[in-house]
C-alpha cells in the first residue's frame, strides 16, 4: 500500500507543479522571498485538501475500489497515511502563513510589497475571507488533534471512534476555506478543477458519514445465537441473520455492532457461507472492548453485520500455496478450509504455518481435523518453545517457498519481517498477500 500512497502524492504534486506559471518557484532578482511564500502557501493548501478529500472518500468504504487497491483493509492504510499527510501539509500551510508575519513583527523581515505575491490575487468570495480564514484554522486544529488521537494507541478504541466522527465536520470547514481562497486563475489550470472534483467526492462522503449511511446498503440485522469461550481468550460468536445478506467468501471480514454506543468493530468471519444466514466470528480479547465482550454479550442480543469486505481470497497465479497465521489471524484460514471441506473450491497443495503462544484445545483439534479433511499440511510453531518463524526456518520446512503463493494474516511486524525475508529468497512482491491486521 506504500506504493499507492507514493503514487497519489506523486500525482498531486505533479498536477500542482504543472499548473504553476513559469518561474513561480524561483526567487526574483529583487531577492524577496514573499512571492515564493505565496506560491508555497497555495501549493501546500492544494496538497492538504486533496489528501484529505481522498482520505474522506476512502473512509466511505467504496467497495468498487477494493479490486484496485487490494481490499478495504488495505486501503484503510492508505486512508490513514493520506489523513496524516493532509494534516502535515495543512500544518505547513498554516506555518507559512503565520511565521513570516511573526518574523516581520519581530523586525527580522521587511514587509512585502503589495504587488509582489506570486500568482494572481483575484479570488472569488472576497467578502468571505475573514470567516473562511477563521473556520479553516479551527478545522485544521481539529484535524491535527484527531490525527494525534488516531496515532496514540493508548487512547481506547471507543474514544477514538467517537472522536473520529468529528472528522467530516473538520473536513467540511476546510473545504469551505479552500473554495473561498482558490484563486480565479487556478480554474484555468488543471489544479482547480481537479481539487474541486476531489472535494465534491469528499463532501459527499462526509455527508454520508454524518447521517450514518456509510455501508448502509450492506447491512443485515440478526441476533447472537450462541457463544463459546476458548481457553486462549477467543470468544466464538455464532450469529443468525434475519434480513437478507449477500454472503461472504472465505478470508473476508465484516463490521459487527453488538452495542450501539461502541459502534462497529471489524472481525474476520471464521465460518464458510452456506446461504442459511449463519456466520461465526472469532474474537480475541486484545483491546478494552473485546476483553469485556464475553461478559457483556449474551445469546439473543441483537447484532448488525455490515459487509463483507476484503480481498483475502486465496486466488493467485501459482498453484502451490503457503499460509501463515499469527494468533487470531488463523480465522480466515479456518474459513477457507471449511469451504474446501465442502468441496466448493478447487484444492491446491497447501502448507499452513500457525504461530501461537497458546496451542491449546479445542482450537488445535479443529485445525487438525480440517487439515486432515482438506489435505492441508499443518505446521504449528510455538515461539517460546520453537523460536520465531522466519523465512529461513520456513524454507527449511518447505522446499523452494519463493515459488509458492504466500498468504499471511497476523501482526504487521511479523508479516513485514517474513515478507522481506522471503523476497530476499526470491519471492516476487506480488506473491505475498498480507491482510492489514491493524486497521486503526
Amino acid at each position: 500500500m506504500k506504493r499507492h500512497f507514493v503514487f497519489v502524492l506523486f500525482v498531486l504534486i505533479a498536477i500542482w507543479l504543472l499548473s504553476l506559471p513559469a518561474g513561480s518557484l524561483s526567487v526574483p532578482p529583487s531577492g524577496s522571498l514573499w512571492p515564493l511564500r505565496g506560491t508555497l502557501i497555495r501549493g501546500t493548501g492544494f496538497l492538504a485538501i486533496c489528501c484529505m478529500a481522498i482520505a474522506m472518500i476512502l473512509a466511505a468504504r467504496p467497495v468498487r475500489l477494493e479490486p484496485l487497491l487490494g481490499g478495504l483493509d488495505q486501503f484503510y492504510r492508505l486512508h490513514k497515511r493520506l489523513g496524516v499527510a493532509g494534516a502535515l501539509f495543512g500544518l505547513a500551510h498554516w506555518l507559512l502563513e503565520i511565521v513570516p508575519k511573526w518574523m516581520v513583527g519581530q523586525g527580522w523581515l521587511s514587509r512585502p510589497n503589495r504587488g509582489g505575491a506570486g500568482g494572481s490575487k483575484q479570488v472569488p468570495f472576497e467578502s468571505w475571507h475573514d470567516p473562511a480564514k477563521e473556520l479553516g484554522e479551527w478545522g485544521l486544529y481539529l484535524i491535527l488533534a484527531l490525527v494525534v488521537v488516531a496515532l496514540w494507541k493508548r487512547v481506547p478504541y471507543r474514544h477514538f471512534a467517537r472522536l473520529h466522527r468529528l472528522t467530516p465536520v473538520a473536513y467540511l470547514l476546510l473545504v469551505f476555506h479552500s473554495i473561498v481562497f482558490i484563486p480565479l486563475d487556478w480554474w484555468r489550470s488543471a489544479a482547480g478543477p481537479f481539487a474541486a472534483l476531489l472535494m465534491a467526492g469528499g463532501v459527499f462522503a462526509a455527508i454520508l458519514s454524518l447521517i450514518g449511511r456509510i455501508g448502509f446498503s450492506r447491512r443485515a440485522l440478526g441476533h447472537v445465537e450462541s457463544l463459546r469461550r476458548h481457553e486462549d481468550r477467543v470468544l466464538e460468536v455464532h450469529c443468525q441473520l434475519e434480513t437478507p445478506w449477500g454472503g461472504h467468501e472465505s478470508g473476508q471480514f465484516v463490521f459487527a455492532t453488538f452495542h450501539p454506543n461502541e459502534g462497529a468493530h471489524p472481525f474476520t468471519v471464521v465460518s464458510s457461507w452456506a446461504g442459511d444466514g449463519h456466520l461465526v466470528l472469532a474474537i480475541k480479547g486484545l483491546g478494552d472492548y473485546t476483553k469485556e465482550l464475553p461478559d457483556r454479550l449474551a445469546a439473543g442480543d441483537a447484532v448488525v453485520i455490515e459487509g463483507p469486505y476484503g480481498r483475502f481470497n486465496f486466488e493467485g497465479p501459482r498453484e502451490r500455496q503457503i499460509w501463515v497465521a499469527g494468533g487470531i489471524g488463523i480465522t480466515p484460514f479456518i474459513s477457507r478450509m471449511e469451504q474446501l471441506a465442502r468441496g466448493s473450491s478447487r484444492r491446491r497443495p497447501v502448507d499452513l504455518f500457525y504461530s501461537t503462544n497458546e496451542p491449546g484445545e479445542p482450537l488445535m483439534t479443529i485445525l487438525r481435523d480440517l487439515a486432515a479433511r482438506t489435505g492441508v499440511t499443518l505446521h504449528v510453531v510455538v515461539p517460546p518453545r520453537d523460536g520465531y518463524l522466519t523465512a529461513d526456518r520456513l524454507s527449511q520446512a518447505v522446499a523452494e517457498p519463493h515459488k509458492a503463493e504466500v498468504w499471511f494474516c497476523g501482526p504487521n511486524a511479523f508479516g513485514d519481517s517474513l515478507r522481506k525475508g522471503l523476497e530476499r529468497l526470491g519471492l516476487p512482491t506480488n506473491c505475498f498477500h498480507q491482510e492489514a491486521f491493524e486497521m486503526r
